[in-house]
């Protein structure tokens, strides 16, 4: 189950940083807007808003995507480094990192997207799954 688990969260975790590696390339290299602005306003352009709004919700997303691929990046080599030797303390470290980034990232879009809460919930099965094949193959008995 450990490596079930394993394979899981770097499948979830590769995608998640190839996601937010798009989207720093399309902000910083491209000069487009936050795609947020699309679930907000219908518009990735950001017209009508002030220049001052639309720098502050970019930069948002500069920061909240390279902090991201920064967590998925150091996720991965603590799944395939510490976790696949069972330690403890790298299966702790990822649950409440790779959960606490999910649920915050659900209650977050929530705010502004609420067509259906239940359907985006899903998202987070991939890292409850893996994360609990995971818990099994490091704390279950091996005979």
């Amino acid at each position: 189950m450990l490596r079930a688990g394993a394979i899981i969260l770097t499948f979830w975790t590769g995608f998640k940083l190839a996601i937010s590696l798009g989207i720093l390339f399309m902000l910083l290299a491209l000069g487009k807007n936050s795609p947020a602005l699309l679930a907000l306003f219908g518009d990735a352009q950001g017209k009508g808003l002030d220049p001052r709004a639309l720098a502050t919700i970019n930069g948002l997303a500069i920061v909240a995507n390279a902090s991201i691929a920064a967590l998925s990046i150091l996720s991965l080599a603590v799944i395939w480094g510490a976790l696949m030797k069972r330690a403890v303390w790298a299966f702790w470290s990822l649950a409440v990192a790779l959960l606490f980034l999910e649920v915050v990232r659900w209650v977050g879009e929530s705010l502004y997207y609420q067509e259906n809460l239940l359907e985006d919930a899903v998202t987070l099965l991939p890292t409850v799954a893996g994360v609990t094949c995971v818990a099994i193959g490091v704390f279950g008995r091996t005979t």
